[in-house]
């Protein structure tokens, strides 16, 4: 219970400290409450766990559906609903390793850590922000490879 609390409030201090976010006072007060919440109600806890897999298995389904690139390969390190390599880091954040064969000629890694703050989304949010990223990625790299255009 002492570590989801002070997940709980590592992630208030990253909001609070993002400079591109404007944190409104209710904002905070509503995450500090919840905060007390867990702690007189440990139950929840084991719920919102629950809850967070289910929408990481569902995000995971959403990204499958909306990648067609076959240069792109993803790899899942999402303990407790999907790890598909064995050299997976589960000691932090859950991750989508991308791997993108840039012309066919060599393999870029990039890794995209999937934070807590992003599990107050839907699924369908998260999978889009997935996605995005993604698409982002192989631009990147192909203006790169190819020049800038």
């Amino acid at each position: 219970m002492e570590n989801v609390c002070k997940e709980k409030l590592e992630e208030l201090i990253v909001l609070l400290n993002d400079p591109d976010e404007t944190v409104m006072l209710k904002e905070v007060n509503e995450k500090l409450e919840k905060i007390v919440a867990l702690m007189n109600n440990p139950e929840k806890i084991e719920i919102e766990k629950n809850e967070s897999k289910e929408k990481l298995k569902k995000v995971v389904e959403l990204v499958d559906n909306a990648m067609a690139n076959p240069d792109v390969e993803l790899e899942y390190c999402i303990p407790e609903v999907l790890t598909t390599s064995e050299t997976c880091d589960v000691s932090g954040d859950p991750y989508i390793q991308l791997k993108y064969a840039a012309n066919g000629t060599h393999i870029m890694v990039q890794k995209l850590p999937l934070k807590h703050h992003y599990l107050n989304k839907t699924a369908q949010d998260i999978a889009n922000l997935v996605t995005f990223y993604i698409e982002q990625f192989i631009e990147q790299i192909d203006s790169v490879e190819n020049g800038a255009q």
